[in-house]
């Protein structure tokens, strides 16, 4: 479909928005600080009322402090358990069985802070947004992209009419089989989405700045349009839309690309992930022990407890998508992508990139390739 009739359908009012607009316009809420939940706005927004107007002691769409896969990625439909006369229908994905939804955030949806199990790429279509992260407020105009690891306490705003931001959110338990090219790059945005896979306590913004990209902003609406379809391969190219929307950040962006902490980020964590990852051909243990100052087992029970993986589990994660993006994007034979990613024996190896991509390397080049 053309762009501007998807845009025309977007800036179509849910009943949801409506009702948010008519609340934020009798009392503007714009200087209330981020709340947790519906009861927290209803006592902020009754303390700043200056004119009457009915509220409704249900909230009007879905809010919550933390959202899971499952409420979103699940086949079965999610109800209020005990919905007054007067609530307004819950506001959810229309795609929830699939592995990529894209929806609009609500215009007027009051400030909440909240964190996800999932993935979200946020993306400002039209107007502005404010953005709120560790208690910081930033304005983003049009062509701002966000990209929300898991975990991460967030919360956005859109209080114009003309204002449209886009969610796309991701499974994370499927997100390595579903962008494995993306994965196999090396740069800022691989970096981060590996470190969103491996850390446990991962907690991290990446923010872009596209404005002008209007491939960009042609690609985020075929993506809202393909996803209110469902039709047969959706899913199919819904992937394939990401993947050239990540291409697209990686050839035009990646250099001015911001990191954000999320507040439950660990520093710590990521220094050393980021070493590990800087010298994986011929990194050791005790070599990362010393470079940080820390005895080998508390750094080996550390490294367990943040991440997953025991160290040697955690290199080999590492040498093995070196050396799948060698094989993708290299000349290099097998045997010298072998001993350049750190490892001494070519069985091993085979055994190791076989069981973590169920095919050999020389068929996994020419898949990919």
């Amino acid at each position: 479909m053309d762009d501007q009739k998807i845009l025309a359908i977007l800036n179509e009012f849910e009943p949801a928005e409506e009702a948010y607009r008519k609340l934020y316009l009798a009392n503007p809420y714009d200087k209330i600080p981020p709340v947790r939940d519906w009861q927290d706005f209803i006592t902020e927004y009754r303390q700043n009322m200056k004119s009457p107007v009915e509220i409704p002691t249900e909230p009007i769409s879905d809010i919550s402090t933390y959202f899971y896969e499952s409420q979103f990625f699940s086949p079965r439909t999610l109800i209020p358990h005990k919905p007054s006369p007067n609530a307004f229908e819950m506001v959810y994905p229309p795609v929830a069985n699939s592995e990529c939804v894209i929806f609009k955030h609500l215009r007027y949806l009051p400030v909440f802070d909240h964190a996800l199990e999932f993935v979200k790429l946020v993306y400002v279509l039209q107007g502005s947004s404010s953005f709120n992260l560790n208690q910081k407020k930033s304005h983003l105009p049009a062509g701002s992209l966000l990209v929300v690891g898991p975990n991460t306490v967030q919360s956005f705003f859109a209080p114009h009419d003309e204002d449209i931001v886009l969610n796309i959110i991701m499974r994370t338990s499927s997100f390595e089989k579903m962008f494995l090219p993306l994965l196999m790059e090396s740069n800022e945005l691989s970096d981060y989405f590996w470190q969103m896979l491996y850390e446990k306590d991962f907690s991290s913004i990446l923010l872009f700045d596209c404005r002008g990209n209007q491939e960009i902003r042609h690609l985020v609406l075929q993506l809202y349009y393909e996803s209110q379809l469902n039709r047969n391969h959706s899913l199919l190219i819904i992937n394939s839309y990401i993947l050239l929307l990540f291409a697209q950040l990686i050839r035009n962006h990646i250099d001015n690309v911001q990191r954000l902490s999320g507040e439950n980020s660990t520093s710590t964590t990521s220094r050393i992930f980021q070493f590990i990852t800087e010298n994986k051909a011929t990194v050791s243990l005790s070599m990362v022990a010393e470079h940080f100052g820390l005895s080998k087992g508390y750094l080996s029970r550390y490294i367990k407890s943040r991440t997953g993986y025991t160290f040697s589990g955690l290199v080999q994660k590492l040498r093995l998508k070196e050396a799948a993006y060698l094989l993708i994007n290299s000349n290099l034979s097998v045997e010298e992508i072998v001993y350049k990613v750190g490892y001494t024996d070519i069985s091993n190896f085979y055994r190791a990139f076989k069981e973590t991509y169920q095919t050999t390397p020389g068929e996994f080049r020419s898949q990919y390739s």
